[in-house]
């Protein structure tokens, strides 16, 4: 991964409280990576969307946005909150995914937007996520993801 921020969307299935992405995609063509934000190309997203969505027959979904922060931590910024809370409008608790790292060494997090509903106005609950890798080949061991935590959104690798 570059020193610019990159980043996409999460597809996969939900089931109760787990998540599973089965697909990660980027964030289009037309995206501004910057050196602490990302714009995504939002038309080219959303059909991005739809086509997993029509070629999955319905069976995938779309989950929630990843994001890396090059030579940082996997914490959320104030602007990701914001986009998870706008997120969180249009779609049931959506996940977050950060990795941070540089070079080699990568630490993923991820965190499932809510919104609670005080008396005046909205605002966003972010919970961190426990995250589960599995290999549906069997090869991966539990190191690939040593310390990482997104109640299971469970990546495969």
């Amino acid at each position: 991964m570059s020193s610019l921020e990159n980043g996409g969307i999460l597809l996969g299935w939900r089931s109760g409280e787990d998540y599973t992405v089965v697909d990660l995609r980027g964030p289009g063509p037309l995206a501004f990576h910057g050196r602490h934000c990302l714009l995504p190309d939002h038309k080219w997203q959303m059909a991005e969307i739809k086509s997993a969505f029509e070629a999955s027959d319905g069976d995938l979904d779309y989950l929630g946005d990843w994001q890396s922060h090059s030579d940082g931590v996997a914490e959320m910024s104030d602007l990701d909150s914001a986009t998870l809370l706008r997120i969180a409008r249009i779609v049931t608790a959506p996940q977050m995914l950060i990795v941070a790292g540089s070079q080699t060494d990568w630490t993923p997090r991820c965190w499932k937007g809510e919104i609670v509903r005080p008396l005046f106005r909205r605002r966003l609950m972010a919970t961190p996520q426990e995250l589960k890798a599995f290999d549906p080949r069997g090869l991966a061991t539990a190191d690939h993801l040593a310390g990482a935590t997104c109640p299971a959104a469970r990546i495969p690798i």
